[in-house]
């Protein structure tokens, strides 16, 4: 070992203290520090405290499954060096954990030389790629700066967090008001880490009915329904090696739930109709606007879906906890809509950038975006007022509706709508406005509307309106 200030910790994990005394002595004289435990629980609440340098797993722990811990820890760090401790008669064991990423196994009785030499290894290159990934997060951080277009110190901890998981493959669960840019965030991470080479796939549950969720996931054979002629490969297979980012996973049904866990523990995707499993190596990133912890509490998500989600956490500040980026972003929108557009914009008047700051921005980035650019396509000159960006919005909330603003304006000789009528009326224009304001996005939607994903569906196909119309694809969705 080389000279450091302090000793590497080393984790042993054996029910038996026995087989732990005799390495520990052997590994505290080479002058490792031995922290020993006989549980997985323990085990894993000792991993989330300390950082080791090295395990030493016991393939069998009395009741509990070695390999099946090998996998828990291989989700929390791809690359910590982990050595399975084997008797005779288990090499078949061993040779299994190899395929769920052990390092290397020693079998008892140990051999002193050979387990320093084995350790030492490990742990040096170990250290190398640790050093690589910091300076790798240094240069993250700075792409992921201009990715996520800040320019406010305060999210400075928040590009670190990001730039530390896109070094890593760990799966991420980003959470944060709808609006706040989640999908560039997931994007960031798939750009600036491993699998930016391979393909980034985006999914987002509450656009899509619960009955097609799982054939878009994970696909299809022919003959697995009445329209299934042909096979369909599903998500997690195309974005195989890649990035598979699923958004408003909080919306996910029960049973969908439950296909996801089965996919992050097997790492294999059996298509609808199929018998055969696919194997499938993907990063997966998830986001939601709820609060997934109450979720839990409420019982409407799984907690041990929540474990596998939740190895990095994220929260993506609302962008009235941003308000030196506001007029950044602001110019930054203008400028690339004026340039789609082929419109004159010059910036925005002093009031224009007052109303800006002050104003609360329930929508966050995307309503900041989707401002501008009304602003720019309806305002009345190449420097936004504040009128431009927000008084027509305020008059049309402040209007009566639809069909009141008609039976005011109508001759009274002429015949009212019935009430059947002017509700229907009033039913579709509230509904529009409230799918432009969620820009087509029928979990939002039903947020904003106060009404269940289900009476929406239900909305929209009574008065035979295509959502898909609302729905704009922008640089800052999520």
């Amino acid at each position: 070992m080389t000279e450091k200030s302090a000793p590497d910790h080393i984790l042993i994990i054996d029910d038996d203290e026995q087989v732990s005394d005799v390495i520990s002595l052997l590994l505290e004289n080479e002058g490792f520090a031995i922290h020993a435990c006989t549980t997985p629980a323990a085990a894993l609440a000792a991993l989330s405290r300390q950082e080791f340098m090295a395990v030493l797993l016991d393939i069998r722990l009395g009741e509990f499954d070695g390999v099946d811990l090998l996998r828990r820890i291989r989700e929390i760090d791809h690359e910590i060096p982990i050595f399975m401790i084997t008797a005779h008669g288990e090499l078949d064991s061993a040779v299994k954990a190899f395929t769920f990423g052990a390092t290397g196994y020693l079998r008892k009785p140990f051999q002193g030389g050979e387990l320093r030499s084995q350790l030492v290894h490990a742990v040096e290159n170990y250290r190398l790629k640790q050093e690589l990934r910091a300076i790798k997060q240094h240069t993250n951080a700075e792409d992921i700066r201009s990715i996520f277009k800040t320019r406010d110190p305060a999210l400075d901890p928040l590009l670190k967090q990001i730039a530390i998981a896109a070094s890593v493959t760990s799966n991420v669960l980003i959470q944060g008001e709808t609006g706040t840019g989640k999908e560039v965030v997931a994007r960031a991470l798939h750009q600036c880490g491993p699998r930016a080479k391979a393909p980034f796939i985006a999914f987002n549950c509450a656009a899509v009915p619960d009955n097609l969720i799982e054939a878009e996931l994970f696909g299809f054979v022919r003959g697995a329904f009445t329209d299934a002629r042909e096979n369909k490969q599903g998500l997690f297979v195309r974005a195989n090696e890649g990035t598979l980012f699923i958004d408003e996973i909080g919306d996910a049904s029960a049973s969908i739930q439950a296909k996801l866990l089965r996919v992050l523990q097997e790492k294999e995707v059996i298509p609808l109709g199929g018998v055969h499993p696919i194997p499938v190596n993907v990063r997966l990133v998830s986001a939601t606007h709820r609060k997934l912890e109450d979720e839990l509490v409420k019982g409407r998500f799984r907690q041990d879906l929540f474990y596998r989600l939740h190895v990095i956490p994220l929260m993506i500040p609302p962008l009235r906890d941003r308000r030196r980026d506001i007029l950044f972003l602001a110019s930054l929108f203008g400028r690339r809509y004026a340039e789609q557009l082929k419109i004159r914009f010059d910036g925005f008047s002093p009031s224009a950038q007052e109303a800006l700051v002050h104003h609360s921005w329930p929508g966050n980035v995307r309503e900041l975006q989707n401002r501008i650019e009304r602003a720019l396509v309806l305002g009345h000159g190449a420097t936004l007022t504040a009128g431009d960006l927000f008084s027509p919005e305020v008059e049309a909330e402040s209007a009566p509706p639809e069909a009141m603003r008609d039976a005011e304006t109508t001759d009274p000789a002429e015949p009212l709508p019935s009430f059947g009528e002017a509700k229907s009326q009033f039913e579709r224009g509230y509904l529009e406005r409230v799918l432009e304001a969620a820009r087509g996005n029928i979990a939002e939607a039903a947020r904003l509307a106060s009404k269940s994903r289900t009476e929406v569906y239900g909305l929209i196909r009574k008065h035979r309106i295509n959502p898909d119309r609302f729905r704009k694809a922008g640089p800052f969705e999520g």
